[in-house]
């Protein structure tokens, strides 16, 4: 059945089936992205995105036999490159206003829908989701406020971008969300901008060498490891209704940003300036492999941006280091 607001999500349009008789109708076999299949009549499927159907009635002789005043198929069909832009669109717009489901939750694809989802189940799961995503961002000092841009202005040189939540819900029901920015509206940068991550070989080779040595293997991340890092990307955001009573108050950005495009390597920058003081040194072989002599036995971690495979005696103390001052990695 369509969607609250008529639009149709479907991965394709699979066959097509003449009227029996003068009070049927032409109907096309529609392949849903839940990998069902139903016979829908055309007038359905021209409501919700016209343009798939005039290709579908293109691809297979259909355009006289389909076309009517009220769905105009040939005029939809004309222009092959208008055509193809406009079934582009349809996708998409069926992609943005699908309701996704994970879990047995429901997930909003915004703040608005994620408030309304709160009022529906009577709770504030989504609520406190962005709330502690929000706590978290101050604490690390991710934004430099200049106050509301009705007496304020941005400074010389910095482009305005955009924030918006991503939302999840875990296997075990915990709702996240996580504020990610909207980097695409920025200059690609010339230099790399990508964290090395250790490939599955190294993988294997560090546990080999770990069982060869009597090493203990555990594996770890950094919680909110890109905010460890500050970004030197001149970008600024102003800040929307999910930001309370913040609103409208202009946001430089400081830390390296889940969305901006060079925040992977600012993130990778610093890993290594702490793996280094550390006396750890990144193998030849395998750059993403960090390697520390111990005397009689090295240590290893290998990085997979914040993933972290540690092979060590005492792989605790590791541990221990990474989260003492002046790392403070949790």
């Amino acid at each position: 059945k369509p969607n609250d607001d008529g639009t149709w999500r479907f991965r394709k349009i699979m066959a097509h089936r003449e009227p029996k008789n003068k009070k049927d109708t032409w109907k096309v076999l529609v392949e849903w992205e839940s990998g069902e299949r139903s016979w829908e009549p055309i007038k359905n499927i021209f409501t919700g995105d016209r343009y798939i159907l005039a290709e579908y009635a293109r691809d297979h002789g259909l355009l006289d036999k389909w076309d009517s005043p009220k769905m105009k198929i040939k005029k939809a069909a004309k222009n092959s490159k208008n055509l193809l832009r406009m079934i582009n669109q349809a996708k998409l717009r069926s992609h943005r206003t699908t309701p996704v489901y994970k879990n047995g939750h429901k997930v909003p694809r915004n703040h608005q829908q994620a408030m309304d989802l709160d009022r529906i189940n009577n709770n504030t799961n989504w609520a406190d989701a962005e709330l502690l995503e929000k706590n978290q961002l101050f604490q690390y000092e991710t934004f430099d406020d200049r106050g509301h841009r009705s007496s304020n202005r941005a400074p010389d040189g910095y482009k305005k971008i955009n924030l918006h939540f991503v939302y999840d819900v875990k296997h075990d029901g915990r709702h996240k969300a996580r504020v990610v920015a909207g980097g695409h509206l920025t200059e690609t940068p010339l230099e790399s901008i990508y964290s090395g991550v250790v490939s599955l070989r190294g993988i294997r080779i560090v546990t080999f060498i770990a069982e060869l040595n009597d090493l203990d293997v555990w594996q770890t991340d950094i919680g909110n490891a890109y905010l460890e890092a500050y970004t030197n990307e001149k970008v600024y955001v102003i800040a929307g209704p999910e930001f309370g009573e913040l609103e409208g108050h202009i946001f430089v950005i400081r830390k390296a940003l889940y969305g901006l495009k060079t925040s992977s390597i600012r993130w990778h920058e610093r890993f290594s300036q702490v793996l280094r003081s550390m006396k750890f040194v990144p193998s030849h072989a395998e750059p993403d492999i960090w390697m520390r002599d111990m005397g009689d036995h090295y240590e290893y971690i290998a990085t997979y941006v914040d993933d972290l495979t540690i092979a060590s005696k005492n792989p605790q103390a590791i541990i221990d280091a990474l989260e003492a001052k002046p790392n403070n990695f949790k």
